[in-house]
Parts: C-alpha cells; sequence; structure tokens
C-alpha cells in the first residue's frame, strides 16, 4: 500500500483516520500475519485472532512540550517552534533540526524495547507538517521516516497505526495537535463555529474519508475514534460508543473502533477502576456492531493496582489497546506518563537565544540507551498479563 495516498485528504480538524499496517511496502510479505476485522475480533488470514497489546509514540512526529523538552522560552506547540526556527534560520536548517531531534528520540533500538516487553503494536501519531509545507506543498521526503518505523516494527513484529494526531491548521485548544488555536477564535469566531461538527457532520466526514481509503486500498484495517464534544437534543456526546454509528449505516467494512480514556483524579482509585468498569460495561453493550474495540490512548496515572486493573480488564475483555506513552519527561520512574522516564531531568533548549549548534546539541540528547530508564511499575504490570497468542 502506498502510505502517501491514504493522507491526500486530510481533515482540517481533529478528525481521527487511521489505517492499521504491517509493513508500508511490503505489507503482503507475511500474509499468513496480515490483519482483518471479523465480527468482533481481528484476526490474520489463517483466521487465528490477534490481540494488539502496545504503546502509542508521542512526541516522536508531534511534540507535545509538556512531556519533551522542546523548549525553554516558554513557546506552546510544534507549529510555534518550526515558526521560529525557520525565521531565525531558514526552512533547511529548521527541517535539519527536527530531524535531530526525531532520529535521537526513537531508533530501532527503542523497536528492540518495545518488543521486548511483550507489545506488539505502536500507534503513530503524526503532525501533518512532517508530510507537507504549510502551504499543502507534499515534502519529497515527507514519508520516508514513517515507512523506515512500519517496516522496522513489522520487522520485529510489531503492528503500526497510523494516527493523523494533527491535521492542517490546529484544531484544539492544547498542544496535541500541533498548533494550538486561541480560545478567541475558537469559540467565538462565526466561520470556525460554522465550521464545527455537529454528530451527522463528523459521520459523514468519516465516511468520506473511509471511500477515500478505499478506493485505492481495499484490504488494511481502518479505524475511526470516538471523539466529538456535542449534543444531540438534550443528550451530551463525548469521547465513547455514542459518538460513533453503526457500521451498517455506511456499509462499512473492515473497521476496528477506537476510545480513549483518562481519569485526571490520579489519587482516587477507585474512580479510576470504575472508568475501566465504564468502558468494558460499554463495549459489551455494543457487541452487535460487529466491530472489534480498540482503546487507542490512556493512562491510568500512578497508581499500579489501576494499571493492573485497567490491562487485566482489558486484556481478558478482548479489547486491544495502547497505553500513552513511550517516553516522556513529565516526572520521574513514580510518574505514569512514559514507560521510559528520564535519569535525570533533560535540559530544553531556548530556541529564542540559543545558537544553532547549542540547539542541535540539546535536542541530540534524548536518546533513550543514555538518558532514559524503564518504569519499573509499568514493567511489573505488563509482565503479570498472559503472553500474546504466537
Amino acid at each position: 500500500m502506498d502510505i502517501r495516498r491514504c493522507f491526500r485528504n486530510m481533515p482540517a480538524m481533529r478528525l481521527v483516520m487511521m489505517v492499521l499496517l504491517t509493513a508500508a511496502s511490503i505489507s503482503y510479505a507475511l500474509p499468513e500475519r496480515f490483519l482483518k476485522a471479523k465480527g468482533n475480533v481481528l484476526q490474520d488470514t489463517a483466521g487465528k485472532t490477534l490481540q494488539l497489546r502496545g504503546v502509542n509514540l508521542g512526541c516522536w512526529l508531534i511534540m507535545e512540550p509538556w512531556m519533551c523538552p522542546m523548549d525553554s522560552s516558554g513557546l506552546k506547540d510544534e507549529g510555534s517552534a518550526r515558526d521560529l526556527l525557520e525565521k531565525r534560520f531558514g526552512q533547511a536548517t529548521a527541517d535539519s533540526l527536527f530531524q535531530d531531534w526525531q532520529e535521537s528520540w526513537f531508533d530501532e533500538s527503542d523497536l528492540d524495547r518495545i518488543a521486548a516487553l511483550g507489545l506488539n503494536a505502536v500507534r503513530l501519531p503524526i503532525w501533518y507538517r512532517n508530510l507537507q509545507t504549510e502551504d499543502g506543498q507534499w515534502l519529497p521526503d515527507g514519508f520516508k521516516r514513517i515507512d523506515w518505523f512500519v517496516q522496522s516494527a513489522w520487522k520485529r513484529g510489531i503492528y503500526t497505526i497510523l494516527d493523523l494526531h494533527g491535521a492542517p491548521g490546529g484544531q484544539t485548544k492544547g498542544e496535541s495537535t500541533g498548533r494550538i488555536r486561541p480560545n478567541a477564535e475558537l469559540w467565538n469566531n462565526e466561520a470556525h463555529l460554522a465550521r464545527t461538527p455537529s454528530l451527522g457532520t463528523l459521520w459523514s466526514t468519516y465516511d468520506r474519508l473511509y471511500r477515500a481509503i478505499r478506493e485505492i486500498d481495499p484490504d488494511h484495517v481502518i479505524s475511526v475514534e470516538g471523539c466529538i464534544n456535542t449534543r444531540v437534543g438534550e443528550k451530551s456526546i463525548g469521547w465513547g460508543w455514542d459518538a460513533l454509528p453503526h457500521p451498517d449505516l455506511f456499509g462499512w467494512k473492515n473497521m476496528l473502533y477506537q476510545l480513549h480514556h483518562y481519569e485526571w483524579d490520579w489519587n482516587d482509585l477507585d474512580k479510576q477502576k470504575r472508568g475501566i468498569d465504564f468502558h468494558v460495561s460499554e463495549w459489551n453493550s455494543h457487541t452487535s456492531y460487529g466491530v472489534p474495540v480498540y482503546m487507542g490512548e490512556f493512562n491510568p496515572m500512578a497508581q499500579e493496582q489501576a494499571w493492573s486493573h485497567a490491562l487485566g480488564k482489558f486484556t481478558e475483555s478482548g479489547f486491544s489497546w495502547t497505553f500513552w506513552t513511550y517516553k516522556a519527561t513529565h516526572g520521574t520512574g513514580s510518574d505514569s506518563w512514559g514507560l521510559y522516564n528520564p535519569i535525570k531531568k533533560p535540559v530544553a533548549p531556548n530556541l529564542a537565544t540559543d545558537d544553532l549548534e547549542t540547539i542541535r546539541t540539546k535536542w541530540r540528547s534524548n536518546g533513550t540507551t543514555d538518558h532514559y530508564a524503564l518504569n519499573p511499575m509499568i514493567q511489573k504490570t505488563l509482565s503479570q498479563l498472559p503472553p500474546l497468542s504466537k
């Protein structure tokens, strides 16, 4: 499958449309492990049920400064960082700096670590600026790093889930989609409000994207995510099953439905467990949809019992899952945001005042081998899971 063609029609809002891959250019090299959705499970071509267990790779192809040492001058998102670096040094040099960052943050040894933990999937968040310029011109080598990742992961038996985490324009009031939109523009601008999707608009947009992909790729699993905050009459629709249509409504085939879960009260273990139990109950109420379920993002925060409950419940209930995230500089080993956390707090460059080589040196100093350590709490909970079937 040519990944480039699947990204030609990217929406200018936070609508996650993903393609589940084995490898970009060798998709059919190992056909016995090629995945299909069959009823409520994923199966390989031999008919063997397969559950995905893995992790997100945050901050590699879309930076979030709260969890990686992007900048110390106060820039809020990667878009601002790119704008400033291009203004100071020119686009080519700015691009080379981001290449240095990406080569430092993640390499093949990280894939070995993921495989050694018994995981078989990585959700790969992507920002559109890795693929095209701000004015929409496709970058000649924009897909090279994604191609490398998918192929290198597959050599280790790891599936890749491509996640268009940040679409053109920026579409949230947070940094997670690459460019923050001011609240005034988000909530008070009539043109923006006119573009804000209702539930029907969301579904029809998903359908348009589904059909665009299926025109050139009938084989790979497509995942849509329940991600909208809106109302239908008096009913509030949030990040769950209510935001996703029955696939028969649009004639969708070979689908994987995705959910997210974050319970922000770190200290309330019962609330953490109830949140997980709610998602399992909701899944049991929607098995008639005939699609597999995938918890694409979640983090049970800093309590070991919450992690054990979440991973255990999702696994025994048939969820595929990828927790957030592989590496994070938010805290230390007692902080569960990162499967790997910094051995000592990394030094972020000041992108406004540091010279070119200082920025380059600081961004290059984020390799996992020398600067990060495995989170023992997450390692322990992963080791308690039953092994994946071979």
